[in-house]
């Protein structure tokens, strides 16, 4: 049978895990955007190809998809609605369903002119014929220089071309080879690592909660709260579900922070005096409550947030 105290420490653990958990969702929860429906495999919504371009492109494409049923889609967009490059091509990825389902061989070009940015999206299938390192190169060499001369067909044909002739032909293509030795740490560090690391920064943020939850300080509650939760929000954005793996540890982290204030020498040390009932808002003051202060046409393929993105 739990005593009272350790009820009572399990539900403060339980209400901070939930406070963490809704930061999170509320940080990285966002309206659906109204994403335009695709029209084709090319979809020029910003009107920078002719006529001739997009005929070429799409007698590419269909024909790529015939061949190895891979389905690469180009967009290209006025505007970003506010989102990073890199989030937008992942959720239009998603809304449209490139690729074939349980396949994944997917692939989004996405360009936006007026923003000059650009991001090539790989879906899980494809990932290893176009890892982010490859992807990275290929904007810097075919989209990028046509780009910044204001010649975005030639820079998406350009591209587009060399990322077909490489699923065409089901190459894998080694760094040295390719000159992606020049990719940047952000294009080769694997997701999962990311995710690792900052994983260790959500655990300490909720161990800062957990201690503020058994000493009863507000402000420390709070901190570590937003930190876990903007942490945590960042890694959902760079893996998305794989991030979910950081919340047991956070748990454990919180709930170990709760445990060690029930050593008095320790909550003096935090609290600059012995354990007392009442919550306080810093180190000098303490209270009983709160301050008064204030789908289209595509197969339904996935991407897990592989590829590259690129600005001129």
């Amino acid at each position: 049978m739990l005593s009272v105290r350790s009820a009572s420490a399990l539900a403060r653990t339980i209400v901070a895990a939930i406070i963490v958990v809704s930061t999170a969702a509320a940080a990285t929860a966002a309206p659906a955007p109204d994403f335009p429906k695709p029209i084709g495999r090319v979809n020029d919504f910003a009107g920078v190809l002719d006529e001739s371009a997009e005929r070429e492109l799409v007698t590419l494409l269909e024909s790529l998809e015939r061949e190895t049923s891979a389905e690469v889609a180009v967009a290209t967009v006025v505007s970003l609605d506010g989102m990073s490059v890199e989030e937008y091509a992942n959720k239009l990825f998603s809304a449209w369903g490139v690729g074939k389902k349980g396949k994944d061989n997917g692939v989004l070009v996405l360009v936006a002119p007026t923003e000059r940015q650009m991001r090539i999206e790989v879906g899980y299938g494809l990932e290893g014929l176009l890892p982010d390192g490859l992807t990275g190169s290929i904007i810097r060499e075919e989209f990028v220089p046509a780009f910044r001369n204001g010649n975005y067909q030639a820079g998406i044909l350009s591209g587009v071309r060399r990322v077909a002739g490489l699923i065409g032909r089901n190459e894998r293509l080694v760094a040295e080879a390719d000159g992606t030795s020049n990719a940047r740490p952000t294009d080769v560090v694997p997701r999962w690592v990311s995710v690792l690391f900052l994983g260790l920064f959500v655990s300490l943020g909720a161990f800062i909660a957990g201690i503020g939850m058994g000493a009863k300080l507000v402000t420390w509650v709070l901190a570590g709260t937003a930190a876990s939760g903007l942490i945590f929000a960042l890694s959902w954005v760079i893996a998305a579900f794989p991030a979910l793996g950081q919340l047991p540890f956070a748990a454990a982290a919180m709930w170990l922070g709760v445990r060690m204030t029930r050593s008095n020498e320790f909550l003096a040390s935090v609290r600059g005096r012995r354990k007392t009932g009442g919550w306080v808002m810093s180190d000098g003051s303490s209270g009983s409550g709160s301050s008064d202060g204030s789908g289209g046409s595509f197969g339904g393929g996935g991407s897990g947030g592989g590829g590259a993105s690129g600005r001129w």
